[in-house]
């Protein structure tokens, strides 16, 4: 029996796949990057064991911020990591570098101003050379929860959404059909809106992962230059809808303020 291209690929991405699940990467200092004022929201981060409450980033392999510090645009987020890469060469080369980005969204009006969808796009290429097979090749992951633990300014009990990107061309490339220079991108949006109305805080947790592969004769490299997000879609009441808001509000403080006196 001849086994076909798609077969031999789907091998290759196996064979990663085990790689990966054996791959015990080291242990990461996280980095904390501050906070940041967007045009109706606020960049921080959770307190919690490994954030200190600003954006931050926990790489798992090595101690260097891969992320970078982000710079700000309107409501949104943007990084130009220098040194997010990994490549592999020669038979069972096998290179991988990621990092988990943590960022808390606030919106600076809780009565206006609702977190209602996350958008994220990052960039970067690979190259593949060599005579070889689909076990020479590269694997981008992508993917995260949005936590949402506040609505109108008011807290709740947590909310979550998982998410995974879109890789194009493909979350996978390798040879012989991707040989040479490949620029791939990866794209999600998260929409918050259709699980909880009128979110006001939320926490944002970003996985990205670079793998690459290699066997004999052959090599890989990856690597990630632009990432665009957290950016943040801000929905404005209507003024009807934001005088309802307002009077139910009103209505709760009066409703509590003749509890307190009775």
């Amino acid at each position: 029996m001849t086994i076909g291209t798609s077969e031999r690929r789907m091998a290759g991405w196996l064979s990663v796949l085990v790689m990966l699940l054996l791959a015990a990467p080291a242990a990461a200092t996280t980095i904390d990057y501050g906070t940041f004022a967007g045009s109706t929201v606020t960049f921080s981060g959770p307190n919690n064991l490994s954030c200190l409450g600003g954006v931050c980033e926990t790489p798992n392999s090595g101690a260097t911020g891969l992320f970078g510090a982000p710079t700000v645009s309107g409501d949104q987020l943007l990084f130009f990591p220098s040194a997010f890469s990994t490549s592999a060469s020669g038979a069972g080369g096998f290179g991988s570098v990621g990092s988990q980005l943590q960022v808390t969204i606030t919106s600076s009006n809780p009565l206006t101003d609702f977190l209602d969808s996350i958008t994220i796009n990052e960039f970067g290429d690979a190259l593949l050379l060599g005579a070889g097979t689909a076990g020479t090749g590269t694997f981008v992951g992508m993917s995260g929860l949005v936590t949402v633990t506040e609505v109108l300014g008011v807290s709740i009990a947590p909310v979550i959404i998982g998410w995974t990107g879109t890789l194009t061309p493909s979350a996978f490339l390798s040879l012989p059909g991707d040989f040479g220079t490949t620029l791939w991108s990866g794209s999600a949006v998260i929409d918050v809106a259709s699980v909880v109305a009128n979110a006001t805080q939320l926490t944002l947790s970003f996985d990205n992962n670079l793998n690459a592969f290699s066997e004999a004769g052959t090599s890989s490299f990856i690597q990630k230059k632009v990432v665009s997000g957290p950016a943040i879609t801000i929905t404005v009441p209507e003024p009807g809808t934001l005088m309802l808001l307002c009077g139910g509000l009103l209505g709760m403080a009066v409703r509590a303020r003749r509890s307190f006196v009775g």
